[in-house]
């Protein structure tokens, strides 16, 4: 222990006394197996951190099981058919509308240059 890490000396006897009860009472090691046990600070790929473990150990809580899909096969092609079903009929309402609108301005023109191409003949004569 050197001097500057006078500071951790106090928790270093709860901390290995607890780690021993953890690995030993709460884990089920043996004794035999703390002799083998070794600890890292680092992998070749990174650090190892409390963030790691913790990381690690929510992994087990993923479910293993298959849960069936919220949207199976075939409503999702029901689905998909009475969209492209409604996109068809919008497609063909407003394709009405645009030719219905065209002929009516066609035939406000029309008029309008009948009417105007009248009034001259009456101006001439």
């Amino acid at each position: 222990m050197t001097p500057s890490n006078e500071q951790h000396k106090r928790g270093l006897c709860f901390d290995s006394w607890y780690t021993w009860l953890l690995l030993t009472h709460a884990i089920g090691f043996q004794n035999d197996d703390l002799q083998r046990l070794s600890v890292a600070n680092t992998f070749p790929t990174g650090k190892v951190g409390w963030t790691l473990g913790y990381m690690i150990n929510q992994t087990n809580y993923i479910p293993a099981e298959y849960r069936q899909p919220v949207l199976t096969k075939p409503s999702f092609i029901g689905w998909l058919t009475a969209l492209i079903i409604i996109a068809f009929i919008t497609f063909i309402f407003l394709a009405l509308t645009c030719c219905l609108y065209c002929i009516r301005k066609s035939t406000i023109i029309a008029k309008d240059t009948n009417d105007h191409n009248r009034s001259n003949e009456q101006e001439l004569v």
